[in-house]
């Protein structure tokens, strides 16, 4: 099902409800590889759209179940099973109109065994934060009345939450969740498609989740979904000892670095850092442009290019007020014979694009490109970019 489709009959609010079809098909490609689930029906508890629902259906070959309180959602999760399944999985597979907490009133086929539930309660759209107790239906109401109906010991639960949660409700949610499953493992999982921030907040249970791994990042490709980058760690990120930032003074030929703000909000950017072979310091943690300082190269791996926005070696450190001009940067530029000089930093809108423009008509056409960022002390470092 292309993103076209999806959006062909998918409107309004409930299109800013609905799970990408990207972000729905790589968890699904993702659990298929796992091949962990077992035989029964793919259950999706509040299935809105139904996209997720019949990604996981398609991906597993499974057939599925989706119950959604709204009429109106639950005929566009119709049109989903329709546009996305082949018949024999069309043919076994149901949109219930119902609440999924009073299941006696569902009247479910008995012979039904389950092998996934998933669940993605419905949350406030304008607002800035979410407790738990803002999500609908409650998860741990709703989980304590239908694990029940899970296949005995082959238990699959993924559970979708709002990426933001702060650390100690999802610290909380942690322990209400094993006070109502003690003996299934949790992995908890931080996405993002980019653009600086985490997509979705879930926690993978059961036979779902990854064995001796409590937390997982993944960026996820923006074309190729199996090429999707995974970072796993077997402690959740508050259970990581907090790497202070450095006050360490920027010199030429050490290596900046700007890294997905994603990473950094999933909590396991250090875990991945001390993965690459190289002595890091932190000197930005907040914002759009995160900063470290290394003495050597970050690994040449491809899939750290997803991870790495920027990276480079320092060539100069000046001290000049963006606000007064680019001229020196200019004259850096082509003194280090550099053809682009992107400025990476945090100026006004307005300007931005002017000095920019500037930097990009003056510098001589040879050469490589670099990048500028603003340091802590108000200081610009020139970099010129490396390979990674």
């Amino acid at each position: 099902m292309s993103e076209r489709i999806q959006d062909s009959h998918i409107s309004g609010t409930l299109k800013q409800l609905s799970t990408p079809w990207k972000i729905a098909s790589e968890r699904a490609y993702r659990l298929s590889k796992m091949n962990v689930i077992k035989e029964g029906y793919i259950l999706d508890i509040a299935c809105g759209s139904g996209i997720q629902l019949s990604a996981y259906s398609s991906q597993l070959n499974k057939p599925c179940l989706g119950i959604e309180i709204d009429a109106g959602r639950a005929e566009i999760a119709r049109k989903t099973l329709k546009l996305t399944l082949e018949k024999n999985l069309l043919k076994n597979s149901e949109i219930i109109i119902g609440d999924c907490l009073k299941i006696s009133k569902l009247k479910l086929n008995k012979n039904i065994k389950f092998s996934l539930l998933h669940l993605d309660s419905a949350r406030p759209t304008d607002m800035q934060s979410h407790t738990l107790d803002e999500m609908q239906p409650p998860p741990i109401e709703a989980i304590k009345i239908w694990k029940k109906l899970l296949i005995e010991n082959n238990e699959a639960i993924i559970l979708d939450l709002s990426p933001r949660l702060s650390i100690s409700q999802c610290r909380n949610l942690k322990k209400r969740l094993e006070e109502v499953l003690p003996d299934l493992n949790q992995t908890w999982e931080w996405s993002s498609q980019g653009r600086g921030r985490v997509d979705r907040l879930s926690v993978w249970i059961g036979n779902a989740s990854t064995k001796n791994k409590k937390s997982r990042y993944v960026r996820i490709h923006p074309k190729e979904i199996e090429n999707s980058v995974l970072v796993e760690s077997n402690k959740l990120p508050w259970e990581h000892e907090s790497i202070l930032l450095e006050n360490h003074n920027v010199k030429p030929n050490e290596f900046i670095s700007i890294i997905d703000p994603a990473l950094i909000a999933s909590g396991l950017n250090d875990t991945w850092l001390k993965l690459q072979n190289c002595e890091y310091k932190w000197i930005r943690k907040e914002g759009r442009r995160p900063l470290i300082v290394h003495t050597t190269k970050l690994d040449s791996k491809d899939e750290n290019e997803n991870l790495i926005f920027e990276s480079g070696i320092v060539r100069e450190i000046i001290s000049h007020d963006i606000n007064n001009g680019v001229e020196p940067l200019i004259k850096l530029g082509n003194n280090l014979e550099l053809k682009q000089l992107t400025l990476r930093m945090k100026i006004s809108p307005d300007l931005q694009p002017k000095l920019q423009s500037r930097i990009d008509k003056n510098l001589l056409d040879i050469g490589g490109s670099g990048f500028v960022v603003k340091l802590p002390n108000n200081m610009l470092a020139i970099c010129v970019k490396t390979n990674i």
